[in-house]
């Protein structure tokens, strides 16, 4: 098992990257603040305390609670008393010069905010317009050639299971021995990591799918093109294996406020959404793929030395046991009631992992078995 890639500024750790995207923001306002305001002035850092306490200025990561916490030890040691007193707290706030501290310190950040929020949206804007001009080319060929289907058929053929043994297919199948079909050839040409092309009705999932071979850290914050973009990519977990397909694939994705990659994937948490939108689509470069939605689940990441059990571990069973043990966690982790009678062990497992606010590191992962 790989080891699980740390983000790290300076003495802070982070486990996810958009926990390391948080303290980077926050590394910027502090440092406007300290650019703009003498912190160590007694009357400077009352105003400057009283505008954290009222959320006009806020931090989302260790690195902004520190500061908080400094700003507080600053006020507590140079002015005992001075919180509680609304009048010396009104007279700090009337002086000119201060007034002029905070404008420009407003100034500066909202400079900075516009500034990043506007790159982040030109960004979202273009991979969004490279996205659906990739999904136009694909879906112009797709299913539209009597080649297309031809090798779709003939490469179906191959993927068989053994009847003796649900946990093990019946013959290792070679990717030199199969064609790329038709509508996904030219982007295998665009990125040799092409896998797939996984879609969802009503959302904006429509996108190309990508793996790296013993790497599930490159597409975080890699663009299908290869360049470095925030919103990475979809990715499959570099242990699974979509020609001889294990009994779990799993796909992973950034939950972003844009809604792009698997931004739109916790529609899965409205009830109504869920009932009416079961089916997945998952082509592989090499097969028509569709999968039936049948758990949406609430889930953390865990510490490395906790005993509990982990979805995103789960590849492949080797046994009954460890198949039950997937779907018993499912079932505790499950947002809605599961009727689990109709899962057989010859089922094959597509899983969607995401980010998820509910709790810290938290996790939305969407379960669905194949159909055809």
């Amino acid at each position: 098992m790989s080891e699980v890639k740390k983000f790290t500024i300076g003495e802070f750790t982070f486990d996810t990257f958009h926990e390391y995207r948080d303290a980077q923001e926050d590394l910027k306002k502090i440092e406007c603040i300290n650019n703009e305001l003498d912190i160590h002035d007694p009357e400077v850092a009352v105003r400057l305390y009283n505008l954290l306490r009222e959320g006009k200025i806020s931090f989302r990561s260790p690195i902004g609670e520190q500061f908080v916490e400094h700003i507080t030890d600053i006020v507590a040691e140079h002015n005992v008393g001075l919180l509680e007193d609304k009048a010396v707290i009104d007279e700090a706030e009337g002086k000119v010069k201060y007034q002029t501290y905070i404008g420009v310190l407003a100034m500066v950040l909202a400079v900075v905010f516009f500034g990043y929020f506007g790159v982040n949206e030109l960004e979202d804007y273009l991979t969004t317009r490279k996205m659906s001009q990739l999904a136009e080319t694909t879906q112009s060929t797709d299913g539209s050639t009597t080649e297309s289907a031809t090798t779709s058929t003939e490469n179906d053929a191959n993927f068989s299971v053994t009847s003796g043994n649900p946990f093990a297919w019946s013959e290792n199948i070679k990717r030199d021995s199969l064609s790329v079909l038709t509508e996904y050839q030219e982007l295998v040409k665009q990125n040799q990591d092409t896998v797939g092309w996984l879609t969802i009705a009503d959302t904006n999932i429509n996108y190309p799918v990508v793996q790296k071979t013993d790497d599930n850290e490159y597409y975080l914050n890699h663009s299908f093109y290869g360049e470095e973009d925030s919103n990475g990519s979809l990715f499959v977990d570099y242990r699974s294996d979509i020609v001889n397909q294990n009994t779990n694939t799993i796909i992973y994705g950034h939950n972003m406020k844009s809604d792009l990659m698997f931004g739109t994937l916790d529609n899965y948490l409205d009830e109504n959404f869920y009932a009416n939108h079961k089916t997945i689509t998952f082509n592989t470069i090499y097969e028509h793929r569709t999968y039936e939605v049948f758990a949406v689940c609430l889930a953390k990441v865990e510490y490395q030395d906790e005993n509990t059990y982990r979805y995103y571990n789960f590849i492949q069973a080797n046994n009954k046991a460890e198949w039950q043990a997937f779907l018993d966690n499912v079932n505790s982790l499950s947002v809605y009631d599961l009727d689990l009678s109709e899962i057989k062990e010859t089922d094959k497992f597509l899983t969607l992992s995401t980010c998820n606010t509910y709790t810290e590191d938290g996790r939305l992962f969407v379960v669905a078995k194949r159909i055809e």
